[in-house]
């Protein structure tokens, strides 16, 4: 699926996203909204949360939560990548079989039944279901082939 995004299933433990689960639960408010590539908001909320603990891969990297509140559409949108996010270590948090999928508008349709790389320099949205939708992202500058790479190989 590269160069869109690709399973990575092992590397963040059950354990950690318990850990990650019960931040959220106990930070709601944290999230609010920032400007895509472009300058709009895309209906994402978020909370930089940057855990030293998850920042383990020889790249640079920080980490925050992605919250879409349910029956929300994310519009179609490219990260932006001023904040060095050109590739996410995604970690779906608290997993349901209805947890919405995100679609790339020229690509194909990424499913989170596991931890994934995801490029988010190719334009994608989210159309959210009747859950709200929680996620943990580790994210990187590098391009989604060089994290990949990197990462297959710790």
């Amino acid at each position: 699926m590269l160069p869109y995004w690709t399973s990575m299933p092992n590397l963040i433990s059950s354990e950690e996203i318990r850990e990650l689960e019960n931040m959220v639960l106990s930070n709601k408010d944290s999230f609010i909204s920032y400007p895509t590539k472009n300058g709009n908001y895309d209906g994402n909320l978020c909370w930089d949360n940057d855990i030293e603990k998850y920042n383990r891969y020889p790249l640079n990297s920080y980490t925050m939560f992605v919250h879409q509140p349910k029956n929300v559409k994310v519009i179609p949108h490219v990260d932006n990548d001023k904040w060095g996010r050109n590739t996410v270590l995604l970690v779906p948090l608290f997993w349901h079989k209805n947890y919405a999928n995100c679609y790339y508008t020229d690509g194909p349709t990424v499913h989170h039944e596991s931890v994934i790389l995801m490029n988010t320099q190719l334009e994608h949205y989210i159309n959210n279901n009747e859950f709200d939708r929680y996620n943990f992202q580790i994210c990187f500058a590098e391009p989604i082939e060089e994290v990949y790479e990197c990462l297959t190989h710790i």
